[in-house]
C-alpha cells in the first residue's frame, strides 16, 4: 500500500480538563517547570483492552471504570490509564463519570482523531501530572490501528498502542512497533512506556521489543501461565492463551517495577446471562525514575 511521506508524521490532537461544568480543549498544560526527569514522582501506570464487540457495552464499560476505581485509592501515585477498544459510547459514559471528571485529563471525547470511527484508543492522564502535549501517529493498518502519545515534562513520553490483530501474512506488528518505538527513542525525549494490546500470538512477537531497543516490564517465564492476558476469558477461541498485553520501556534512569495483571473474574449478569467485563486481563505497574538502568 502506498502513503504518503507524510503519512507516519505526528497528528496533533488537544486534550480534554473538566471545570466550570464542561470539558475544555487545551494543547498545553500551564504546569510549573519540571528541569529535570528525575523530578517527576512514581507513576501508577495501567492499560486495559475492553472488548468492543461483545454485549452489554455499557454495563461492561460500569463495571470496568468500578473496578479501576478500585485499584486507585486516594493514596495512590499520579496515574496513568491506558484504554484500548473504545467505542463513541464509552467515551460518553467515561466523560460523565464524576471520579474520572476530578481526577484526569482525557485524550479524546470522541472518535474525531481516531483512524476508525468504530474504536480507538483513549489515555486518562492524571492531573497532578505535567501534561505537556498529545499527538497521534498513524500505523501501516487494515484495521484502523494507529499509537497514541501522551508527552509529560520534561521529557517523558507513553504510548498507548494496538497492534494488529489476527495472523496476518505478511505481518503488520512488526512494522507498526517500529514506528511507535521510532517516537519513544526520539533525541528529545529521556524515558519512554509503550503499553496496551500487542496482539502476541506468533512466535515473531516474543522478540520485537528487544529487536526495537525496548525492555520488558514482564520478567516471568515466556509463556507460562503467570503472564497470560488473554485466552482465559475467551473459551471457544482458535488463539491459545497468552501474554497477549504488554506493557515496554526504553531510556535512561527509568524503570518499570512491580508489573501485576488485574481484572480476572471482572463481570455483568443481566436476565442471567453472565458475561466477563473484557477478554482481557488489564496490567499495572509502578514507572520509577531516577533509576539507574537494569
Amino acid at each position: 500500500m502506498m502513503r504518503n511521506d507524510d503519512f507516519f508524521d505526528p497528528r496533533p490532537q488537544p486534550f480534554y480538563t473538566f471545570h466550570d461544568g464542561l470539558w475544555h480543549p487545551s494543547t498545553s498544560h500551564k504546569a510549573p517547570p519540571t528541569p529535570i526527569l528525575t523530578s517527576l514522582p512514581p507513576i501508577k501506570l495501567l492499560t486495559w483492552n475492553i472488548d468492543f464487540q461483545t454485549p452489554l457495552p455499557s454495563a461492561r464499560m460500569h463495571a470496568a471504570l468500578t473496578h479501576l476505581q478500585t485499584l486507585l485509592p486516594a493514596t495512590s501515585p499520579p496515574a496513568l490509564i491506558l484504554l484500548q477498544e473504545m467505542t463513541p459510547p464509552d467515551l460518553h459514559l467515561i466523560q460523565s463519570t464524576p471520579w474520572i471528571r476530578t481526577t484526569f485529563h482525557l485524550t479524546d471525547l470522541s472518535p474525531t482523531h481516531w483512524p476508525d470511527p468504530t474504536y480507538g484508543t483513549l489515555t486518562l492522564i492524571d492531573r497532578r501530572l505535567p501534561l505537556r502535549a498529545v499527538f497521534r501517529v498513524h500505523y501501516p493498518s487494515n484495521m484502523g490501528r494507529d499509537a497514541l502519545f501522551t508527552d509529560i515534562e520534561p521529557a517523558f513520553r507513553v504510548c498507548n498502542t494496538h497492534l494488529e490483530s489476527l495472523a496476518l501474512h505478511p505481518p503488520l506488528r512488526p512494522a507498526q512497533l517500529r514506528v511507535a518505538s521510532r517516537y519513544l527513542r526520539d533525541p528529545t525525549v529521556d524515558a519512554g512506556v509503550i503499553a496496551g494490546d500487542f496482539n502476541a500470538i506468533e512466535g515473531f512477537d516474543v522478540g520485537l521489543g528487544e529487536g526495537n531497543g525496548l525492555r520488558d516490564a514482564y520478567v516471568g517465564e515466556e509463556g507460562a501461565e503467570e503472564g497470560w492476558t488473554w485466552g482465559m476469558q475467551s473459551p471457544g477461541t482458535r488463539f491459545p492463551c497468552c501474554r497477549m498485553d504488554k506493557v515496554l520501556f526504553c531510556g535512561s534512569g527509568v524503570q518499570v517495577r512491580g508489573l501485576e495483571r488485574f481484572g480476572a473474574g471482572v463481570s455483568v449478569e443481566e436476565e442471567g446471562e453472565r458475561l466477563f467485563v473484557t477478554d482481557h486481563l488489564g496490567l499495572m505497574a509502578d514507572v520509577v525514575f531516577g533509576e539507574e538502568d537494569a
